[in-house]
């Protein structure tokens, strides 16, 4: 026996609980828990799978994976509500969140659950490497959505902001904290939340999980488009009066791509060395132009009325 069968005591309180919400993802779904069975760790976990696809990936799970506790509905929940619903689910006294396009390393599990007890954190988050790494689209893609949590060799260290789809947390914080039911932005509305309460949060920068990105021109710059809406949403939150600001004069979003780059760039020199940051500067002109469409989707927020960050229901109106 191995992983997740080996690891399996019924009802008993188990050491971590991996939840991971789930739409449409048959894609890498096989690649994701397959990681997950082949932790090396001797901890007790459980794995639950959130689920409200359309493309049968429950199929898949009841046949290849039936170690995994799996709650599928037939109407599509967003990110955030899955998580809540998993939190429900857990026997676990942590809480670690995975995407089902993100690949785990074998220690993944041990390095997660080590570092919230050695560090007394009340929430921890690791680090994200690039999957496409040989396809132009898909490291745009990936500097643009991860430059914050690129993997290095350093210490862990205190932050604001924790990647939903590579952290855990101490199951005591969601009695009185929820995710937002949103598609986008909710684990930084999340991990906010939690700084604004003086929880203590930290960035593993060793504990990595690789991100399968999406590829494609027209696919990156629609999501582009939609980090940037979704991004609009949640900074109404994290930067009120950033928001204000930026809601009187909201073509002022359009120069925000050419720091960024720079921004990029400098954690990319430092995190990664420099042969990356060498590739990221070939990236440069696709890069901006992707950024772009980051911008017109945060400018198409802007311009429709404010999101209102309700902190009683933690969802936006």
């Amino acid at each position: 026996m191995n992983g997740l069968e080996s690891k399996n005591v019924g009802e008993a309180t188990l050491d971590v609980s991996v939840v991971l919400p789930s739409y449409n993802s048959k894609t890498w779904i096989r690649q994701c828990l397959q990681a997950i069975r082949n932790q090396r760790t001797q901890l007790t976990f459980e794995v639950i799978l959130v689920d409200s696809s359309n493309d049968g990936t429950e199929n898949i799970i009841k046949k290849e994976f039936p170690e995994v506790r799996l709650f599928h509905f037939e109407e599509q929940k967003m990110v955030g509500t899955a998580r809540n619903i998993g939190v429900e689910k857990t026997k676990g006294e942590i809480v670690l969140f995975l995407d089902t396009d993100c690949i785990a390393n074998p220690t993944w599990i041990d390095q997660m659950y080590s570092a919230i007890r050695n560090l007394d954190a009340d929430g921890v988050g690791g680090s994200i490497e690039n999957g496409t790494s040989l396809s132009i689209t898909g490291s745009v893609g990936y500097y643009l959505e991860f430059y914050r949590f690129l993997a290095s060799h350093g210490k862990p260290f205190t932050t604001q902001f924790l990647m939903g789809g590579n952290s855990g947390f101490k199951k005591g914080v969601f009695k009185t904290n929820l995710y937002s039911d949103m598609s986008i932005g909710d684990d930084f509305t999340f991990s906010w939340q939690l700084t604004k309460q003086e929880k203590l949060l930290f960035f593993l920068p060793p504990a990595s999980v690789t991100h399968m990105n999406k590829t494609g021109v027209r696919k990156v710059l629609q999501y582009q488009y939609k980090i940037g809406l979704g991004a609009c949403s949640y900074r109404d939150f994290v930067s009120p009066d950033v928001m204000r600001f930026l809601k009187t004069l909201p073509l002022l979003i359009f120069l925000v791509p050419l720091g960024i780059m720079g921004w990029i760039g400098f954690t990319v020199l430092r995190r990664r060395g420099l042969w990356e940051f060498l590739k990221f500067v070939v990236l440069l002109p696709f890069l901006y132009i992707a950024n772009n469409f980051w911008a017109m989707g945060f400018f198409r927020g802007l311009r429709n009325q404010p999101f209102e960050f309700n902190t009683e229901t933690k969802e936006y109106a």
